[in-house]
């Protein structure tokens, strides 16, 4: 990873909790707390970005590349180490944190402010956590891969670490933050059973109904 840092717009913890949610809500976890996150960039991500262009995907050795990955804008695009982006396939937590960062990046910012930019005046040595590139991505990261609703449920550090494929580190972390955060998020459920398995996790997603519990979707 990059050692410097670049300002973007202030953005709270409540924002990006926000956004990692909506993105968790439809990924194609199957029912599951988890879900291949390079899948999650091809299928679902790539797919369903608006106004800033295709993304693209550049791999890269890790000689080519020694800060491991990161984005650029005009045209968007994911530069990664080939290893990485297959670790993170194969769910080495490193490597899904890793994407999950970028993803992060992808989503909350945009040319104006790029993270391992060479723009000398873009690079700042002491910026606000809230208005820190590389904290907001970090931020997206753990709440992408372990959102406070899950972390919440389970409530064991091992359980968080297993089920939501995250290190032991992010796992700590994310319990500590959700029970000490005065306002986890939570999805909003509509109230309704789910045929399939009865739970009442339903969401509207689009057009659809999903099940948080079992993954089950059905038409409204």
């Amino acid at each position: 990873m990059a050692l410097r840092d670049h300002k973007v717009r202030h953005q709270s913890r409540e924002h990006i909790a926000r956004v990692a949610l909506f993105w968790w809500l439809i990924a194609d976890r199957r029912g599951g707390n988890s879900f291949n996150i390079c899948s999650f960039v091809l299928q679902v991500l790539a797919k369903r970005l608006r106004g800033k262009g295709k993304l693209q995907i550049e791999f890269y050795s890790p000689e080519d590349l020694p800060e491991g990955a990161c984005v650029t804008f005009n045209p968007l695009t994911l530069h990664i180490v080939k290893r990485i982006w297959d670790d993170a396939g194969a769910g080495e937590t490193y490597a899904r944190f890793i994407v999950a960062h970028e993803i992060g990046h992808i989503l909350l910012h945009d040319g104006l402010a790029v993270a391992f930019s060479n723009d000398n005046e873009a690079v700042l040595k002491f910026v606000e956590e809230e208005e820190s590139a590389e904290a907001q991505a970090n931020a997206f990261a753990d709440l992408f891969l372990a959102p406070d609703h899950v972390v919440l449920r389970l409530r064991e550090q091992d359980t968080i670490a297993g089920l939501c494929v995250v290190s032991d580190a992010v796992a700590k972390r994310r319990l500590k933050d959700a029970l000490a955060t005065k306002h986890p998020l939570f999805p909003q459920y509509t109230g309704d059973a789910c045929d399939k398995c009865r739970s009442f996790t339903l969401l509207h997603i689009g057009v659809l109904l999903k099940c948080d519990e079992c993954g089950d979707v059905t038409e409204t």
